[in-house]
């Protein structure tokens, strides 16, 4: 039953504007760096080009050559996030359309299937558009270009040095493209969880306006940014794209990042629990 109804909820949330708004902003947003490219590298030697992947909008590499794109992405990706799914539970509580679903599915299964269809929902918004700049560029771009955009050479130790604080560097020496599939995939499955997260918000904390929801997400991952900058320059880094941009060179912690996701996914879990407890006409 819980199965059911989240696959119908996440069909119903794709179908609203603010789901395909948001696809479009970022599809725009690939389209035109796409472009950028093709006209920038139109006629460049192999030799010269750079590898397909590294040109990619979430590709951190791109600061080395032009950084507007990845620079408004970052920017305006806490805006984003939220605008999927995050906002529907809210919606229904305004509507008063929960008291229905929880009659039918029981309080918990009904958060439980909110949260899943709002995960799903916003991970798949934020994984196509980058799923499909991968296919137009291995189809625009030749395949056997390796080249960076630092230009550094494959045997400087600057480029050994960058590529040891790659995560998932096993994965990108064996294959950069698998890597690049599977760092799309994994800042979509994180899109999913801040969206649960403002979902999870809204159960606790009954808001008047809906614009107050866009806090969560937006003050935790700017905290990020403002507590990284007071840390010394040989700590690892705790900005939240230096963990899931392609290609970032900067230090990181693997026990900073699972315990960022933890806390994530146990307030989503708490906020569940704790919702599911609740009268539904309360």
């Amino acid at each position: 039953m819980i199965i059911k109804a989240t696959m119908a909820q996440t069909k119903l949330i794709l179908k609203r504007k603010e789901a395909i708004g948001v696809f479009y902003v970022l599809f725009m947003m690939v389209l035109a760096n796409f472009i950028g490219n093709v006209l920038e590298f139109q006629g460049s030697y192999v030799s010269e080009m750079y590898h397909p992947m590294r040109l990619l909008l979430i590709s951190y590499d791109m600061v080395n050559w032009n950084a507007d794109g990845i620079l408004l992405l970052i920017q305006v990706y806490p805006l984003l996030v939220p605008c999927v799914a995050g906002f529907s539970l809210a919606g229904e509580y305004r509507r008063g359309t929960q008291v229905f679903m929880v009659s039918r599915l029981g309080n918990r299964s009904y958060y439980v299937s909110k949260y899943l269809s709002v995960f799903l929902a916003t991970m798949i918004i934020f994984t196509l558009p980058f799923l499909l700049e991968i296919l137009l560029n291995c189809v625009s771009f030749p395949l056997s270009a390796t080249g960076n955009l630092a230009n550094w050479s494959y045997y400087s130790s600057e480029y050994r040095d960058a590529v040891e604080h790659y995560f998932m560097k096993g994965l990108f020496l064996h294959s950069p493209y698998l890597y690049a599939i599977a760092g799309t995939l994994l800042f979509g499955a994180v899109s999913g969880l801040f969206g649960v997260f403002t979902a999870a918000v809204s159960s606790l904390i009954r808001v008047k306006y809906t614009v107050f929801l866009f806090l969560p997400v937006f003050v935790s991952l700017n905290l990020s940014s403002i507590v990284g900058s007071k840390l010394p320059r040989e700590a690892p880094s705790i900005l939240w794209y230096d963990y899931f941009l392609l290609f970032n060179d900067q230090e990181k912690s693997p026990v900073i990042l699972a315990a960022g996701l933890l806390v994530l996914i146990l307030f989503s879990v708490a906020a569940a629990c704790i919702s599911g407890k609740k009268d539904c006409l309360s």
